[in-house]
C-alpha cells in the first residue's frame, strides 16, 4: 500500500490496440485488457468476450465419478440413509444444498453434517463419524473436504460406513481409501479443467446422476442446460466465494449464474440480497462477481466463523419467505460480530508483531494467542499479508484443554504471498504439525504449543530458501495507465463486456497520475475516504475502501497516482462513473513539495541559529496552538494540515510552537516515523502553569 514502486504497469502495442478495437467495435481500453489476456487476434478475443471460446466438458471425464454415481443411486433406490459431510465455508455450504436438494428431490432419505470450527475444526473427524452411525447412515458423501482425511476415513469404513470422498483441494501423495474418490487435481484423473470449486465438483456429479436417470448415461447438452437452471446460481456462489479462477468452465459457470442472480429466484438468497442492500430500495443494482465476494459471501461465512454454518444451508434450503428473512438478518448480524472482533484482533497482532519482530524483516510472521476467536484468524493473516508482504500464520489456542495425552493443539490460519506455495511449506515442516491442508495461498492447520518456536524458525528457514532468487514482493498488475479523458460513464459500461471478474480474469485496474485532491473526507468513523481529484480542470469522484487517508497525511492540495478501477455509481436512479482506489502514492511534484518543506524543518530541528525573529512564538501564539492541539487528544495529527489552521504563521513558528509545548510536559507530541507530518497527540493534565519560555527549544532561542 502506498508505494508505486510495486505497480507493475502493463504496455500493450498501440497498432495492435488499434486494430483489435476498430475490429472488434470496442473502446480502446477493453482492447488493452484483451490483449494483456493474451487474446491479441479478432477471432480469439470475440470468442472471449462472447464466452464461446469454452464450454462444460462431460462429467464422465472425472475420475471414480460413475463409481460414486452407481453407488449413489444404489443407496437411493435401497432407501438407505445418507449423510451429506460438508466444510464449514461458503463452498461447502453451497455444496451441501446442492447435493441435499437433488438428493431429497429423488425421495433420498438425507441428512447433513458440518462441523463447527469451535469444538471440532477443519475437515473430518471421528466423533463425527461415530454420531453419523448413530443416526443410522449407511453412505456418508464428502464435499469440500475429505482428501487428506486417510485415518479418519479408514475409521468410518471400520464401522460400517460407505465414504464417497469429492473434493478440490491438493491431493497427498496417498489417496483416502473411499468407495470413491472424485477430484479433478487427482494425478490420475484425466478431467481437462482442474480449477472446479467444491461446489463445482459437485455440480458435476449432479449432472452425472441426472445424466444417468434421464439419457441412460449419455452426455446431453439440454441436459446440462437444464441442471444449470436448477443449480448455478448456488454453484456460482461458492465458486466467486472460494475465489476459484474464473477462466475455463468456471467462467461459464459464473456468466451464466450472474445472470441468474439478477432475478434471485432461490428464497434465502433472495432475503440475503434483501437484507444486504442488494435489492430492493429505490434502484436494482447489477450483481457482479464483486456483489458476492465482499457482500454476500462474508456473511455466509460468519456464521461459519463464529456460529453454525448449519443455518446459512437453512437458508438456502428453506421456501419459507418469513424463515428466510430471520435466518438472513441473523447472518448480518453475526458478520457485524465478526467486523469488531476482526478489527480487535488485527489491533492485538499488530502489536504483537511489534513487540516480537520490531524492525526486523522476517520470511514469514507467526503469531499465537489464547484470546483470538480462531474463526477470524484468517481474515486478519490476509490483512498482515496484504500489509508486510509476506506469509503469516496466525493460531489460536482460544478455549484449548489438553486431550487424553496432556497435549494442547492450536489451530492456525495460514495466508502466503505469490510464488510461495504455502502448502508445500507445511509439508517440510510436518513433524511438527498436527496437521494441516489447503491451496498453495491459503491453508489451515493444528499444532501443538510446545512445537510453535521451532515451527516457527523451520517455516521462515524453508521460506527464505525459496525466496531466494524470486520476486516475491505483493506487485500489482496495472492494465494500463489513463488519463482523465478515459474516465467516463461509457467506458465504465465497456469494461463490462469482459466480465465476469474474479481470479484468473481479475477487475482491470489502471493509473491515474498527478491528480490533485480537491475534496477529501472519511468515511465510516474513518474506515473509508472519499475525494475528489481533478486532472487539467476535470473533476472526478473517488473512494478507496478500508484506508483513510486523511490519516495517512493526505490533504486538500495534494497531487497523486493512483491505481483504481473505472465503476458505475448508481445512485437514486442517477448513474455517473467513479474511481475505486486500490492504491495510492505521492506524484513526483508532491514528493519534491515535502521534501523540501521536510528540509525547512529539519533546519529548525537541527540550526536553532537560522530561525528569524518573526518565527519565534510569543504567549498569544502559545494559547492559539494549544487551543486547536486540543481537538487532536488521543489521535494522529497532519502537520501540515494543522499548519494550515494559521496561514499567518511559517512552518518554523508553528512547529516550534509544538515543540516547547512538547518539551514542556503539556502535551505529548511523538512523530509517527512511519508517515511524513504525521504526530500522534497526548495532552497531558497539568496542575501549575508552565513557563513555556524556558523550555530548552525557547531558551535558546531567547538567549541568542
Amino acid at each position: 500500500m502506498f508505494d508505486s514502486s510495486r505497480w507493475n504497469v502493463l504496455t500493450q502495442d498501440e497498432a495492435l490496440v488499434r486494430s483489435l478495437s476498430s475490429a472488434l467495435n470496442i473502446a480502446p481500453l477493453c482492447a488493452r485488457l484483451l490483449i494483456n489476456r493474451s487474446y491479441t487476434d479478432e477471432e480469439s478475443a470475440r470468442a472471449f468476450i462472447e464466452k464461446s471460446d469454452v464450454f462444460f466438458h462431460s462429467p464422465y471425464l472425472m475420475k471414480d465419478i460413475k463409481k460414486a454415481v452407481a453407488i449413489i443411486k444404489d443407496a437411493l433406490e435401497k432407501e438407505e440413509k445418507i449423510t451429506i459431510y460438508g466444510d464449514y465455508d461458503v463452498d461447502g455450504v453451497t455444496s451441501v444444498s446442492i447435493l441435499y436438494m437433488y438428493l431429497r428431490e429423488h425421495g433420498g432419505s438425507v441428512d447433513y453434517y458440518i462441523p463447527t470450527r469451535d469444538g471440532e475444526g477443519y475437515g473430518l473427524n471421528t466423533a463425527a463419524f461415530d454420531t453419523i452411525k448413530k443416526r443410522g447412515t449407511k453412505l456418508v458423501i464428502t464435499v469440500d473436504t475429505g482428501i487428506t482425511a486417510t485415518q479418519e476415513i479408514e475409521y468410518a469404513k471400520s464401522i460400517g460406513l460407505d465414504v464417497i470422498v469429492t473434493d478440490h483441494h491438493q491431493c497427498p501423495p496417498e489417496l483416502p481409501d473411499a468407495n470413491a474418490v472424485v477430484n479433478p487435481k487427482r494425478p490420475d484423473c484425466e478431467y481437462p479443467f482442474k480449477e472446479l470449486s467444491g461446489v463445482g465438483v459437485v455440480f458435476k456429479i449432479l449432472c452425472a446422476l441426472e445424466l444417468d436417470y434421464v439419457n441412460d448415461g449419455e452426455y446431453n447438452l439440454y441436459t446440462i442446460k437444464d441442471m444449470c437452471r436448477r443449480y448455478i446460481d448456488i454453484v456460482t456462489i461458492g465458486t466467486i466465494a472460494d475465489v476459484m479462477p474464473l477462466v475455463g468452465e468456471n467462467r461459464v459457470i459464473a456468466h451464466l449464474g450472474l445472470g441468474m442472480l439478477q432475478n434471485v429466484r432461490n428464497i434465502g438468497v433472495r432475503a440475503l440480497f434483501r437484507a444486504s442492500g442488494v435489492i430492493g430500495g429505490s434502484n436494482q443494482k447489477k450483481i457482479t462477481s464483486s456483489t458476492i465476494s465482499f457482500n454476500i459471501a462474508p456473511k455466509i461465512n460468519a456464521v461459519g466463523r463464529i456460529g453454525s454454518a448449519e443455518r446459512a444451508v437453512k437458508l438456502f434450503l428453506t421456501d419459507s419467505p418469513a424463515q428466510a428473512d430471520i435466518i438472513a438478518e441473523e447472518l448480518c448480524c453475526t458478520n457485524r460480530d465478526r467486523q469488531e472482533m476482526e478489527n480487535v484482533i488485527y489491533k492485538e497482532a499488530f502489536e504483537k508483531i511489534e513487540s516480537e519482530y520490531g524492525t526486523s524483516r522476517p520470511n514469514v510472521i507467526v503469531l499465537s494467542s489464547d484470546k483470538w476467536h480462531h474463526g477470524v484468524i484468517g481474515i486478519v493473516a490476509s490483512r498482515i499479508t496484504e500489509k508486510f508482504g509476506v506469509p503469516a500464520v496466525l493460531i489460536s489456542f482460544e478455549g484449548a484443554t489438553p486431550d487424553e495425552n496432556g497435549k494442547i493443539y492450536g489451530k492456525g490460519s495460514v495466508r502466503s504471498t505469490q510464488g510461495i506455495n504455502i502448502v508445500e511449506a507445511l509439508a517440510a515442516c510436518s513433524d511438527l504439525l498436527y496437521k494441516f491442508g489447503g491451496h498453495a495461498l491459503a491453508a489451515g492447520l493444528s499444532i501443538e504449543e510446545k512445537n510453535i518456536e521451532p515451527f516457527k524458525r523451520h517455516l521462515d528457514e524453508y521460506i527464505g530458501n525459496v525466496k531466494e532468487g524470486l520476486d516475491v514482493s505483493n506487485k500489482t498488475d496495472v492494465e494500463a495507465e489513463i488519463t482523465e479523458d478515459d474516465v467516463t460513464l461509457e467506458t465504465a459500461e465497456a469494461l463490462y463486456l469482459l466480465e465476469p471478474y474474479g481470479a484468473g480474469n481479475p477487475v482491470p485496474l489502471f493509473v491515474l497520475r498527478n491528480a490533485e485532491i480537491t475534496d477529501i473526507a472519511a468515511l465510516s468513523g474513518g474506515k473509508h475516504t472519499r475525494m475528489t481529484l481533478c486532472v487539467n480542470s476535470k473533476n472526478m469522484n473517488s473512494v478507496m475502501f478500508g484506508s483513510n487517508l486523511i490519516d495517512e497525511g493526505y490533504m486538500v492540495g495534494d497531487r497523486v497516482d493512483i491505481v483504481c478501477s473505472i465503476d458505475v455509481n448508481d445512485f437514486r436512479n442517477v448513474k455517473n462513473a467513479q474511481l475505486t482506489i486500490r492504491d495510492t502514492d505521492r506524484s513526483q511534484s508532491d514528493k519534491e513539495k515535502l521534501s523540501e518543506e521536510k528540509k525547512e524543518l529539519a533546519s529548525v530541528i537541527n540550526d536553532l541559529s537560522s530561525v528569524k525573529d518573526a518565527d519565534i512564538p510569543n504567549r498569544n501564539d502559545f494559547v492559539l496552538i494549544y487551543n486547536e492541539l486540543k481537538n487532536y487528544d488521543g489521535k494522529t495529527m497532519n502537520f501540515r494540515a494543522f499548519a494550515g489552521a494559521f496561514p499567518y504563521f511559517s512552518y518554523a513558528r508553528t512547529f516550534i510552537a509544538l515543540k516547547a509545548l512538547d518539551e514542556s510536559g503539556i502535551a505529548g507530541i511523538t512523530e509517527d516515523a512511519s508517515k511524513a507530518f504525521m504526530y500522534k497527540v497526548h495532552i497531558n493534565k497539568v496542575s501549575e502553569k508552565k513557563d513555556l519560555t524556558k523550555t530548552p527549544i525557547m531558551t535558546k532561542l531567547l538567549e541568542r
